[in-house]
Order: C-alpha cells, then sequence, then structure tokens
C-alpha cells in the first residue's frame, strides 16, 4: 500500500525561498557531487569523523527514491514552519533538527549496536522531521492531506496533531524493536526521534502551540458569527483578547459581533476604541482613517474616546481627509468639553475651516472656545484670530 502526505488545507502568506532552497540544494548533491571524487566524505562515519559531517550527511542521499521521499515532506510541511518562522529561524531549526538527528544516531549506536558506527549516515529526514515536528505543533489544529494506493487511489485528510503522533511512535516504536537487533538496518529511526525532539523543543521554546490553539479557537469564533451565532462568538473572541490584547483584528471581529447583539452598543464602541487605538500606536495611520469613515456612518463621533479622537483628526488632516478631522475634533469639543483634548481640539478646527476659506463657520467655534475655556491658552489664540476675522 502506497501512503504519502501531499498537502494541507492551509493557505501559504508567501513564496518558501528557504524551503525551495533547501530542496535545491539537496537535489544538487545528489545529482552533480556524490557522483563525483570525494563522495563518500558526504556521509556521517562516526569511525572516520570529520569536523563537517554533520552538516554534509542531511544534504547527501543513498538514492533518488531517498531524496524524493525527503523532499515531498519538506515541500509539505517546511512552506507552512517557514511562514510561522521566518526564513532566518526556519534555516536555524531546520539545521540544528539535523544535528540533533545526527548526535542521537550516533549515540543510540554507540550504546545499542556498535557495529553501526564504522556506517554511513546520509539523508535529510532527520532535519525534515524537526521541520514536521514544529509543523504540528504550530499548526495541530490544520489537516494534511494524504494521498493512499490500496486495491484503487484515494485521499484522505487527518489532523496535524495526529500526524505527529503517529510519525513520532512509528520510529520510536521500530527504533525500539530494533535495539536487540545486530544492526539498525536500512532507515535511522533514531535519527528521525533526534530531529523531531528539536524541533519539538523549538516549537515549545517560542511559544508555538499557543499559537496554534489561538488559531483554533479563532476558526470556531469565526464558524459561530458565519452561523449567526453573534453572542457565542464574541464570548469565543473575547477569550482570545484576553489572551492577546493587542490583537487590533481581534478587537474589530468583537466589536461587529456586539454590533449584532441587542443592548450591546457600549460593548462594540469599547472594542472599536481599542481597534482604532491599536491601529494609531502600529502606525498604521490609512487603516484607522478609514475605519473611522466607516464608522462615522453608524456610529456619532463622540462615541469614541477623547484622546483617540484628538489624534484620529490629527492623522487624518496629515492624510487630506479634512471631512473627517472636522466631526473628529468638534465630536471632542461638544461631546467631551470637559476632557483636557477639547480647547485644543476645537482650536484645530477653527483652524482648519479657516484654511478651506470657510471663516463663517469659523467664527462660531472661535466664540465656543472663548466663552467655554476661558482660561485657556486656546481661549487667547481663539481671542486674536476673532479680532483678525473683524479688521479683515
Amino acid at each position: 500500500m502506497l501512503l504519502f502526505p501531499i498537502g494541507t488545507d492551509r493557505r501559504l502568506r508567501g513564496f518558501p525561498w528557504v524551503t525551495v532552497g533547501l530542496i535545491a540544494a539537496n537535489c544538487y548533491v545528489l545529482l552533480f557531487l556524490q557522483h563525483g571524487p570525494g563522495a563518500s566524505n558526504f556521509a556521517l562515519v562516526w569511525g572516520r569523523f570529520a569536523w563537517w559531517m554533520p552538516v554534509t550527511y542531511m544534504f547527501a542521499h543513498g538514492d533518488f527514491l531517498h531524496l524524493l521521499g525527503n523532499m515531498l515532506f519538506l515541500w509539505v510541511f517546511g512552506p507552512h514552519a517557514e511562514d510561522a518562522l521566518g526564513r532566518g529561524r526556519f534555516l536555524l531549526v531546520y539545521l540544528s533538527a539535523g544535528l540533533a538527528a545526527a548526535a542521537l544516531h550516533v549515540l543510540s549506536s554507540a550504546v545499542l549496536y556498535p557495529v553501526e558506527l564504522g556506517v554511513g549516515l546520509v539523508g535529510a529526514s532527520g532535519a525534515v522531521m524537526g521541520v514536521v515536528a514544529l509543523f504540528v505543533l504550530r499548526f495541530h489544529g490544520v489537516r494534511v492531506r494524504f494521498f493512499f494506493w490500496w486495491l484503487l487511489p484515494g485521499i484522505f485528510y487527518v489532523r496535524a496533531l495526529w500526524v505527529g503522533i503517529a510519525f513520532v511512535a512509528w520510529d520510536l516504536g521500530l527504533a525500539l524493536l530494533a535495539a536487540g537487533a545486530e544492526g539498525i538496518g536500512g532507515v535511522a529511526h533514531w535519527a528521525h526521534v533526534g530531529g523531531f525532539l528539536a524541533g519539538g523543543i523549538w516549537a515549545w521554546a517560542m511559544r508555538l502551540p499557543e499559537e496554534g490553539t489561538h488559531e483554533v479557537r479563532h476558526a470556531e469564533a469565526r464558524e459561530h458569527a458565519a452561523a449567526g451565532a453573534w453572542q457565542t462568538a464574541a464570548k469565543l473572541l473575547e477569550e482570545r483578547i484576553a489572551a492577546r490584547p493587542g490583537d487590533a483584528g481581534l478587537h474589530a471581529e468583537a466589536a461587529v459581533c456586539c454590533e449584532k447583539i441587542r443592548g450591546e452598543h457600549e460593548r462594540a464602541v469599547a472594542h472599536w476604541n481599542r481597534h482604532l487605538r491599536l491601529l494609531l500606536l502600529a502606525r498604521r495611520h490609512d487603516e484607522a482613517i478609514e475605519r473611522f469613515r466607516d464608522l462615522t456612518s453608524r456610529f456619532r463621533p463622540r462615541d469614541l474616546d477623547p484622546a483617540l479622537l484628538m489624534r484620529l483628526g490629527a492623522a487624518a488632516e496629515s492624510r487630506g481627509a479634512d471631512e473627517l478631522a472636522l466631526p473628529a475634533w468638534m465630536a471632542l469639543a461638544q461631546a467631551h468639553p470637559d476632557s483636557e483634548q477639547a480647547p485644543a481640539a476645537a482650536l484645530r478646527a477653527a483652524g482648519l475651516l479657516r484654511r478651506v476659506g470657510r471663516s463663517e463657520e469659523a467664527a462660531p467655534v472661535l466664540e465656543l472656545i472663548a466663552s467655554t475655556w476661558p482660561h485657556s491658552e486656546e481661549a487667547l489664540h481663539a481671542t486674536r484670530a476673532l479680532q483678525e476675522m473683524a479688521s479683515a
């Protein structure tokens, strides 16, 4: 029976340059370097150890089928691990898993079957198993697509976590069964276990399983929202927010759900306030302005936090969106007159009106400043501006 992975149901966010580069390097070594002089020096042989062998062995293979199997696994799981880690960290995990695989292979050989110390170890499978371990721990809720052929061909899906458990159980079981034999046979199962352990340690050190759990819970929330179960979706999203309070997208999704629930207007407003604040803190000003533009059709600008209105007005003005800056500042001045930003917001609104030639609208705003905050510095500027307009 044939059985091997051919893909996943997760979409990649970018092109896997490092994964492709590693596949190319492995192919190049087998096709062009292992048939030339010194080809035997690629393998890791403890009996004639050289410093480069722990690295070169993981790019060498016994034959084309050996290479094809390892590269298939690397192509299926590597791009997603690279997506999660970035290119540099992914390469570090790959190489360190290969080194850990070599170390456990040599150690197990020395303890269980010393005769194997003179046999060369080749293959990327240890490094690839490190990538598999990282994938199944980070994306444990993702489904892996397998092809099988037994009488008839077919395809089935298995959750990534079960794939990892099956791989570990298979290699560890066969490694233990071979412990009493004279040799390890044609497959270095302890090397696979060593690579998987290294990948698992990296995953836990970088707290990747938590990221995977977050994605599973987030997907559940989206499914409930798609089904119209807004209350349940909002609850699940707020549980995620408690663990990731700085995620602007989660606040936006929770706000949308709360808008759908009767009597939860204030709850929705609280999430929108946090969402906009996080966008501004991340300097995603264009996104914040567009979101504010959208919200003004469903909410009053005065629903937003005073300090947030001030920053939104400034961001909108700096990008030429005067039609958004003006209502933001006026809402702050009129709905939050006791806030310390109110007089400054009113003065900036009046200045904007004068700049665009709407002085007749600016005058009442300047008078508002002088009467509402008479002892402020802004009141002095407003009085001076009124005098200039009167004498013009």
